[in-house]
């Protein structure tokens, strides 16, 4: 079977890898973007380290020419920018899918990973579903959820999907080789929430509203792409890229800091306090308990309007 797989990122890397390894008839498109996470270079070098067709996209819409001079016969779409015009593709006669990395129609968009890492769900979804003209609303025909753990950060996450797709990709294959129709499940509109690319609004802290639990998923939502979650004091950006919901209770106003015994604690709302344990601050990862010596006292208050 001739497998097309498009892309502009390496978390198509594992699934790649296991089709190279089966010997599967497997063809990238590689797709320009001013945001990928390997160059061009680099996955031309893999693909032919691993005798996979390799092309590299010049001007936008070039993936219609490449499908109708390849010809393959089921298309799989991952980590992928752009709208495609189904409409313009021509036959592909064991469909076409797009794997997308949040639950569905719950979390429809470009960036679910960290929209549910920053509401805080207790699992994370993977979807397989048709590609349609709609954006992620095409019937679903596979998908997985693993458990948010607190270590899981965005990065995490992505590895770790971009591994769990390989699973999903073999079922629907092992279906169509045995020429089983997949299961198709139709969306339910009325459950569909659409999340746009997240702004710097919402990578912002906002003291005044947020509990610690609350700015400890944003933190992990915000880590590592944004160097952590935002906040402002005296004029200037931090990035909080590690913290825990502290043991001690808080009397202050939110966003007040305490720094006592090595700790760095933050006032939240409902008397919470946030213990952090690392920020990001002039490009540089620095510990918490050195954050002294860059100006941060007990009485402070971080802002949290930009």
């Amino acid at each position: 079977m001739k497998i097309g797989i498009v892309s502009n990122s390496k978390i198509c890397i594992p699934l790649l890898s296991y089709l190279s390894s089966i010997k599967a008839g497997v063809m990238l498109y590689y797709s320009k973007s001013g945001h990928a996470d390997i160059s061009v270079n680099e996955m031309a070098a893999f693909c032919r380290m691993n005798g996979i067709a390799f092309y590299a996209e010049n001007v936008k819409n070039e993936l219609y020419n490449w499908q109708q001079i390849n010809e393959p016969e089921v298309i799989f779409i991952t980590g992928y920018v752009h709208k495609i015009a189904v409409e313009n593709l021509g036959n592909v006669p064991k469909g076409i899918y797009n794997i997308h990395f949040g639950k569905l129609p719950q979390y429809r968009g470009p960036s679910p990973v960290f929209w549910q890492l920053k509401n805080g769900e207790a699992y994370i979804g993977l979807t397989i579903h048709q590609l349609t003209d709609k954006l992620d609303s095409g019937p679903v025909v596979w998908e997985q959820t693993i458990k948010n753990e607190e270590y899981h950060t965005y990065n995490y996450i992505n590895q770790a999907f971009s591994q769990l797709q390989v699973q999903g990709v073999v079922q629907i294959l092992t279906m169509l080789n045995n020429r089983q129709t997949p299961n198709y499940k139709i969306q339910a509109e009325t459950e569909a929430r659409y999340y746009k690319q997240p702004q710097l609004a919402d990578v912002m802290i906002n003291w005044e509203v947020m509990g610690a639990n609350e700015i400890i998923d944003l933190v992990k939502a915000c880590t590592p792409w944004n160097n952590g979650a935002s906040t402002l004091i005296n004029g200037y950006e931090i990035k909080i890229l590690d913290a825990e919901a502290a043991s001690s209770e808080a009397n202050n106003i939110p966003g007040t800091i305490k720094i006592a015994n090595n700790k760095f604690n933050v006032a939240c709302i409902n008397h919470q306090e946030l213990n952090i344990n690392f920020f990001y601050i002039n490009n540089t990862c620095i510990p918490a308990r050195h954050a002294g010596f860059y100006g941060l006292k007990t009485g402070q208050t971080f802002i949290s309007k930009i």
